[in-house]
């Protein structure tokens, strides 16, 4: 599980299909700590908050999810309301 560019698409390869490829083990594979409420060196506040959405819908238990092909994951930390549900991504043909 990784990246090969700044696109933000997160590649999969394996051998077998697996239900183990979940969002909080491709945090874990980069080194950064995330839960329900913290992002890296970023922790909920009073008036910030972590937030996390696929396909433009809220996801409670980030961490847990597993990943789908062509899923739009938006995974930010702001006031609420201020982190996009989707991003803009064309995935290239093929894909």
């Amino acid at each position: 599980m990784h990246t090969h560019d700044t696109s933000g698409a997160i590649h999969i390869e394996a051998s077998q299909p697996s239900d183990a490829f979940t969002l909080g083990a491709f945090f874990d594979i980069w080194g950064v700590k995330f839960t329900a409420t913290q992002l890296g060196g970023y922790t909920d506040t009073a008036n910030k908050t972590v937030q996390v959405y696929v396909n433009g819908q809220a996801v409670a238990d980030a961490t847990r999810y597993v990943l789908h092909p062509h899923d739009n994951i938006v995974v930010g930390y702001g006031a609420p309301g201020s982190v996009p549900k989707t991003v803009p991504f064309a995935w290239p043909a093929g894909l």
